[in-house]
Parts: structure tokens; sequence; C-alpha cells
């Protein structure tokens, strides 16, 4: 192709297997619903329960504040590395697009990582907490940046076909509900029970852990292996339209546009629908990480350790994940029915809906947290109230993009998910900190931490965000800026 060099990117066999200017059903399927869903499930149990299976070693436990300390400071290496990735992805230019490149790489990367954190030589002490520090940080600082900033980006290079771009979003961002909710909420919590299983079996053959630790083994493979399944159909089931765009345009004018960091960098951070949306991720993130696995079991120790239900009685696992189904089912429902309410009523203001909903949700659940039937239709409330944030957000970064484009020229699509992606890490591994730091500094009772941060901190979070989001007109005007931008390429044809 001319302005695009002869590489390893332009064999043929490495082209996308649609072929269509339109947005395919196999498209969706296979590269934005069920590739995703295979790597997501397997980064979502790794984030949620790496710490689970590092304490099945007592003497890891036992030995200080390693637990404590490795996701802390493992948060620069993984701040940096998604800078990093960002910049290099927002300069790559291949005939396979600048995001779908990192897709496939990420493959090898997610399978290797995936197995190694997982299998630990039994050697020193102090052997097998440099293999957790590095295995865990290959996995967090390279292979999941590598992977998380193309994958988030695939729906703004899909298309700038507006409804085809919403169902995108809607499409793309179920596999993320699923591996969060799923199979970390639900699945996950049945699996561990079988793992756990091995401990007295381990102890009657005298082998303690070991079984234990074979069982995390097992499991975590046929996580890797569908990991590395799910990006290569991602990869070979997706297409950038608009990265194309660039492609053929550069090439008919024969030049090559590069756009240096810094100049993105400002073209965004001038920007207020660019801030809005940053904004709006960090808080909302936040509020994920507070209701998420691991405060999630906290809350239900603390408040419901053993509830009978349904004429059963339940452990704080068993309620977990029975309390995490119950209020899935409206944010699964939601799929159904996301884009054609945001299409009716607007992206934003369906965004702005769901903020609403979720506040009377958390306030519902406070009004008796030691109610399993109150929290219960606190959390449905919820569930709904995810659904905007969870599907429709994606289209509304999309149309930020296409605005900044429309503006200054250029796409500053490696920058800003390079910010994003950093947010989600610092946000992620960061909550959790603060979390431990109130729940066992002493100053409030286990019970009201935990009831403040599963419960309580969205209201204060989501309030922050509806005034924030009432500036976001970036819909306003953005078929308006597309036309200008196809305009654009059409005045600068030879």
């Amino acid at each position: 192709m001319t302005g695009v060099k002869k590489n390893f990117w332009n064999l043929s066999s490495l082209n996308s297997r649609t072929d269509k200017q339109k947005v395919t059903l196999p498209e969706m399927i296979f590269g934005y619903f069920l590739g995703p869903l295979l790597v997501l499930a397997m980064t979502s149990v790794v984030a949620t329960y790496y710490l689970t299976f590092y304490r099945t070693y007592d003497d890891i436990v036992s030995s200080g504040r390693f637990l404590v300390l490795l996701p802390l400071l493992s948060i620069i290496p993984m701040a940096l590395s998604n800078i990093v990735v960002g910049i290099i992805l927002g300069k790559t230019r291949t005939k396979q697009g600048k995001a779908r490149p990192f897709i496939l790489a990420a493959g090898p990367l997610l399978l290797f990582s995936g197995i190694v954190m997982f299998i630990i030589p039994y050697f020193s002490i102090g052997f097998r907490m440099a293999w957790m520090a590095i295995t865990y940080n290959l996995f967090a600082a390279l292979a999941n940046p590598v992977y998380s900033n193309a994958h988030y980006l695939m729906v703004s290079l899909s298309t700038r076909d507006l409804d085809q771009r919403g169902k995108l979003s809607v499409v793309a961002n179920i596999p993320a509900v699923a591996g969060n909710g799923l199979v970390s909420s639900i699945l996950m919590p049945a699996i561990l029970g079988w793992i756990k299983s091995g401990e007295t079996l381990g102890l009657e053959l005298g082998v303690g852990q070991q079984i234990v630790q074979n069982r995390w083994q097992t499991v975590m493979l046929i996580f890797a292996v569908a990991a590395f399944v799910g990006c290569l159909l991602e990869y070979f089931f997706t297409r950038e339209r608009i990265t194309e765009e660039d492609i053929h345009e550069n090439a008919a004018l024969q030049k090559t546009e590069t756009v240096s960091t810094a100049r993105q960098l400002k073209a965004a951070a001038t920007d207020r629908y660019w801030w809005i949306i940053m904004i709006f991720y960090f808080l909302y993130q936040a509020g994920v990480m507070f209701k998420g696995g691991y405060v999630f079991n906290i809350f239900c120790n603390d408040f419901f350790p053993s509830v009978t239900v349904f004429g059963q009685t339940m452990n704080a696992e068993g309620v977990q994940s029975l309390m995490a189904l119950i209020g899935g089912i409206p944010l699964a429902a939601g799929m159904l029915f996301a884009w054609p309410v945001a299409n009716k009523i607007g992206k934003r203001n369906f965004v702005l809906l769901g903020c609403v909903v979720s506040i009377v949700g958390s306030a519902v659940c406070l009004l008796s947290p030691s109610s399993f039937i109150v929290v219960t239709i606190g959390q449905v409330l919820k569930g709904f109230s995810s659904i905007p944030g969870a599907y429709i957000m994606m289209a509304l970064f999309a149309d930020v993009l296409d605005h900044l484009e429309a503006r200054h020229g250029f796409r500053v699509d490696g920058i800003s998910m390079s910010v994003y992606s950093t947010i989600l890490t610092v946000v992620n591994g960061l909550a959790v900190a603060f979390f431990n730091l109130f729940y066992d500094g002493g100053a409030f009772t286990h019970q009201q931490v935990s009831s403040f941060f599963f419960l309580g901190f969205e209201i204060f979070a989501h309030a922050i965000l509806i005034v924030v989001l009432l500036f976001l007109n970036v819909e306003k005007h953005i078929r308006e800026e597309q036309q200008l931008i196809a305009d654009r390429k059409k005045g600068r044809e030879p």
C-alpha cells in the first residue's frame, strides 16, 4: 500500500477477516463480544484474585507487608507503562491499523504472564517474593496495558457512523460487564469452592496447600489459553475504518503525518469535553472498585455472615454470589435497550439518568444495610443505574475524539487512551489501599467503613458527576463536526 512501508503488518495473512465498509454481524459477535469476553474474563480474575492465590503461601502471608506493598508499589510501573503504550499506539501507523497490532501482540504476553504468575518455583521465600513481584508486573505493567489501551480504542476507531458506533459500544462493553460480574463475582466464587476443597485432601495426604495451588494453576492455565484465543478473535474480526481513512489520505497526498505527543496532549487538555470524560471515568471507576469483589466480600462478611434465603442458610460468600446475580440481572438485560433509549433521549441524558438512579439505589441500601431484602432491592436499582456507564460511555468518548479531530485537524486517540488507562490503573491500585486505611485504622467500626464505601461513596461521586455532565454537550454538534472532517478530507484530495 502506498504510504505504508512494507513490513510484517503488510502480510495478507494478517488482514482482517471483515472486509465490509459497514460493521458486520460476525464482527460484532467475534471481534467485539466473544474475543474480548475471553480476554477480560482472564484479566478480571487475575486482577481480583491474584492476592487470594498468593495467600495460599503461609510464609508469604506472615512475612510482613509484602502483600500490601506489592499492589501499591506496582502502581508506578503500571502507570508509566500505560503512558508509554498509549504514546506509542498514538504514533503507530500500519496497514492493520494503530490498535489492532497491539491486540495481536497482547495474546502471547497474556498467555505467558497468566501462566507464570501462578506457577511459582518453591525455593526460598525471598526468591518467591521476587518471582511474584516480577510476574505480577509482567501481567499488570506490560501484558494488560498492551491489550487494554488498544481494546478500549476499537469502538472509536471502528466507524464514524453514529448509529453503528452506538450499537458497537453496547456490544463491546458486554464482555467487561460479564468479566467483572458473571465471571469474577458469580462463577469464580464457585470455582474457589472447588479449589479450597483441595486443602482438606492436601492435609490428608501430607502435602499441605500443594493441591490447592495445583488447582489454581489448572484454572489459570485455562483462563490464559482462552485469553490468547480471544486476542486472535478480536484481532481478525475487527477493522479500523477511521485509521484506514487517514492512511489512504496520507498515501494520496504522498505524506506521512506525525503529530507530536505534546501537541496531542495540548489539544486534549484545552478541551472541556475531554476533561469531563476523564473526570467521569475517575469517579465512575472508583465507585466500581469500592463495590467490587474485594469490598463486596468484606461488606457481606460484616453484615451477612449467615443468612437464611429461600429456606437455605448461606455464608457471606453465598450471599455475595446471590446478591451479585440478582443485582446483575438488570445490567445484563440493559444490553437489549441501552442503545434504543440512548438514541432516543441522548447519550449524555441517559448517563445522567443512571447517576440519579444510582443515588436512589444507594440511599435505599443505607436505610437498612443489615437487611438482605433492603440491600438487594437497592442493588437491583444500582444494577439499572450502571447500564449507561457500562454500555454507552464509550460511544460518548468516541464523540469527544471526533470533536477534537474536527477542532484541531488530527486525532488524539493515543494520548487520550494513555490518560484513560492510567486513571483506571491508579484508581484500581489506590482504591483497595484507601479502603484498608480506614477499615484497619480504628477510627470507625468495620461496618461503618464497609457500608460507606460499598453503599455510600457513589452518592457523593455521582452527585458530582451530575453537575459535571450537564456541561457535556458534545452530541449537539457531532454530526456537523463529522461533516467538517469529511469535507476537510475531500478538500485535501489531489
